[in-house]
C-alpha cells in the first residue's frame, strides 16, 4: 500500500468513526468487519487479474433507521445508545462515542472498549461518564471509556472501564 492510499484508508476510518460517533450509538456489523476492506470485491481491493469487473460491493441500501445505510446483504445491530440503553449500574450509556477498540475474551466473548469524548463540565453533558468509584481520575471531567461485552449467544452488558477524563481523542486500540 503507497503511502497515499494509507492516507485515505485513514481518513475513511476516521470519518466512519465520526458518522458513528454522530448517531450516539455503538453497532454490531454482522460478519468479519475488517473482511470488508480486504475481501476480493471490495473497494480496497486490487484487481490483480485485468478483468475490469465492477469493485465494491453494489449501492447502499437506504436504512429505514436512517442510523446507517449498507450494501445489500449487510445488516447491523444497535447495540449501545446514549440515553436509551444502560449500564449494569443502571444509568445511561454515556454519550459521544468516539474511538472503539474489540478485545477477545474468554469463551468466546468479545470486548468492545468505546471512548466518550466528552470536554468541560459534567454539568454540560447529558449522559457524561458516570463516577464510578476506584475508576475516577477527576471527577470533574465528564469523559472516559465503557466496556462492552457481547457474548456469543448475543447477550450484551455494559460498564464503567475508566471515569472523569476530558478530551481524550482515541485512535482506538494500541496493542
Amino acid at each position: 500500500m503507497t503511502p497515499g492510499e494509507t492516507d485515505r484508508h485513514a481518513s475513511q476510518r476516521r470519518e466512519f468513526a465520526k458518522q458513528s460517533a454522530a448517531t450516539g450509538a455503538g453497532l454490531a456489523l454482522t460478519g468479519a468487519v475488517g473482511a470488508l476492506a480486504t475481501a476480493p470485491e471490495a473497494l480496497a481491493a486490487e484487481d490483480r487479474e485485468g478483468h475490469g469487473h465492477r469493485l465494491g460491493y453494489g449501492p447502499l441500501v437506504q436504512d429505514p433507521a436512517g442510523i446507517l445505510a449498507l450494501p445489500a446483504g449487510f445488516s447491523y445491530r444497535v447495540i449501545t445508545h446514549s440515553g436509551v440503553t444502560t449500564l449494569e449500574s443502571g444509568e445511561f450509556t454515556p454519550s459521544h462515542h468516539d474511538g472503539t477498540a474489540t478485545f477477545a475474551g474468554p469463551r468466546g466473548v468479545t470486548y468492545l472498549v468505546n471512548n466518550h469524548e466528552l470536554k468541560g463540565p459534567r454539568s454540560k453533558w447529558k449522559y457524561p461518564v458516570p463516577l464510578t468509584e476506584g475508576l475516577v481520575y477527576d471527577p470533574a471531567a465528564s469523559g472516559g471509556c465503557t466496556v462492552v461485552e457481547i457474548q456469543r449467544d448475543g447477550r450484551v452488558a455494559e460498564w464503567v472501564g475508566i471515569a472523569g477524563t476530558s478530551t481524550n481523542c482515541a485512535g482506538g486500540r494500541t496493542s
